[in-house]
Formats: structure tokens, C-alpha cells, sequence
């Protein structure tokens, strides 16, 4: 991937990119440990960070909603605290999709983080209108 940086801001944003990637594979190891079968994560803004929203499989079916209303079962929180993280550090307006490891959805407020292990992409259902 081309380096869509600045030259004078490279060294920043190569740094901050190994540290997204650092993040990314923690949650890797954290969401194989909770639910084997996850390989996307979708989070949705909730000021001041974001709250885990959906999970999705390898084959890209829903796999757990998350009631937004409800804080979520404490064993995610070391999950959305990784999630949060990775999310604050992708400037989407300046980077292109997935340069962080974050891609954006549909709704602005929504994203997408892709785990290593997903070798299909986005789930074709994540991209469109929520349904």
C-alpha cells in the first residue's frame, strides 16, 4: 500500500500504523480466546469512544448483536477497549480505508475492523444499509 502521508509526517504515520497493527493482533488473540468464529468486528460511535455493535463469522454471518442500550458482559470489555483504541487511531478523513486497519460503514458512525484470520474481506451485509 502506498504511503498516503506527507513526507514530512511519514515516520509518524508508519509509527502510528505499526501500533494499530500491534492492537489489531491483540484483539486477534482476545476474540479467538472469547469466540473462536469471529472475523469481523463492527463498532458504532458512542461518544466519548465506541461500543462494540456486531460480530460476524468467517463466512460472514451475524454471529452476536450487542444491545446498545446494555453494557456488554465484562469479558468483552478488554475487546472494545482494543476496538476504541485501534478506531481513534485511523484518521479515515486523511487515510484510505483499512490503512489503520479500519474501514469505514454506510452509517459514518459505524466501522469495521477486520481480524488477521479473515481472509474474505468485509461481510457483504456490514457494507449496505443496516438492516
Amino acid at each position: 500500500m502506498q504511503d498516503p502521508c506527507p513526507l514530512a509526517d511519514r515516520r509518524v504515520c508508519e509509527a502510528t500504523r505499526n501500533l494499530a497493527l500491534a492492537v489489531l493482533r491483540r484483539m486477534a488473540v482476545t476474540a479467538v480466546a472469547i469466540e473462536p468464529r469471529i472475523r469481523t468486528l463492527v463498532a458504532t460511535r458512542n461518544d466519548p469512544g465506541y461500543a462494540l455493535w456486531r460480530l460476524h463469522g468467517d463466512d460472514g454471518r451475524l454471529l452476536l448483536r450487542f444491545d446498545l442500550q446494555k453494557p456488554p458482559d465484562p469479558i468483552w470489555d478488554k475487546l472494545t477497549t482494543d476496538l476504541c483504541l485501534l478506531a481513534q487511531l485511523a484518521d479515515l478523513r486523511t487515510h484510505p480505508p483499512g490503512y489503520y486497519y479500519v474501514h469505514p460503514l454506510a452509517d459514518p458512525r459505524d466501522v469495521a475492523v477486520l481480524l488477521p484470520a479473515n481472509p474474505r474481506g468485509l461481510p457483504p451485509r456490514t457494507i449496505g444499509p443496516l438492516q
